[in-house]
């Protein structure tokens, strides 16, 4: 059962979670991915809900939110999750099913969560390595793989719950 919520009513949790790993889901014609975000901003911009999230360039995810446009969050009740959260946050969709490593369905959202945030890209900035800080440029992007940012209007943000 899907109950709406503001997003307004989850700012907390959606921060307080981010440390912890929230999964990026995407989906486009059937190709399913799923990876770990630590990072991400919620607030309004252009009048609207928005969310942003950094994908960098490298990842599966990157290739699948550029072709749908669209991305889904789905945040854990508490963090027993920790091993999902870790195998979906270093391995690569591309070289294995984490979905069935992981023990979840195959769709947009991952049903063990109870926190669904569903967003449609509106726009996207890429990452430009010569304004960026040094120190922070020397301590995430040692190897120059920078960051897309994605922000998503959000479209639905629900909880479900067992019927």
């Amino acid at each position: 059962m899907r109950v709406q919520v503001n997003y307004e009513d989850i700012f907390k949790r959606f921060n307080g979670q981010l440390p912890e790993g929230i999964f990026l889901n995407t989906n486009f014609e059937g190709e399913y991915n799923t990876m770990t975000i630590g990072w991400g901003l919620m607030g309004i911009c252009w009048g609207k809900p928005i969310i942003c999230i950094a994908v960098r360039f490298s990842r599966h995810t990157y290739d699948l939110i550029e072709k749908s446009g669209e991305f889904t969050l789905s945040i854990p009740k508490n963090i027993v999750m920790k091993k999902e959260l870790a195998i979906c946050g270093t391995k690569s969709g591309r070289d294995i099913d984490k979905f069935k490593l992981c023990g979840f369905e195959k769709k947009d959202i991952i049903d063990k969560c109870d926190l669904h945030i569903e967003c449609e890209v509106i726009q996207k900035t890429a990452m430009d390595k010569n304004t960026i800080e040094e120190s922070i440029k020397n301590k995430y992007y040692k190897t120059d793989d920078y960051h897309m940012f994605y922000f998503g209007a959000i479209k639905d943000c629900y909880y479900t719950k067992e019927d």
